[in-house]
């Protein structure tokens, strides 16, 4: 069983635990696989938005589609989760790729 289809099922076992789905959506981002990735990230904001870590990534591949508004949403979105967590590294991450977009 490959990597991908061991979280899968694990994502399947255990469907409220965000880090199966932020794995299995960079899984799908590491294979080229955007449009199946989306909708993990969907899922983090909507039932895990604390998930600090998905904003970034979700950004990015936001930004690379050409979806800017999208992706300037999510990282300020982030920046205020991570903000609010305390988690400075997170939130400067999130910072400076809002100011790279510029």
């Amino acid at each position: 069983m490959d990597r991908l289809a061991k979280l899968l099922e694990m994502e399947r076992v255990s469907p409220g635990d965000p880090f199966l789905k932020y794995a299995v959506a960079m899984d799908y981002l590491a294979q080229g696989k955007e449009a199946e990735s989306r909708p993990y990230f969907e899922r983090l904001v909507t039932d895990h938005p604390d998930y600090v870590a998905t904003y970034y990534q979700y950004g990015k591949l936001e930004e690379e589609a050409g979806n800017t508004a999208a992706a300037e949403t999510l990282y300020k979105a982030g920046i205020e989760k991570a903000t609010a967590a305390g988690d400075k590294k997170t939130a400067g991450e999130l910072r400076a790729a809002l100011e790279m977009m510029d």
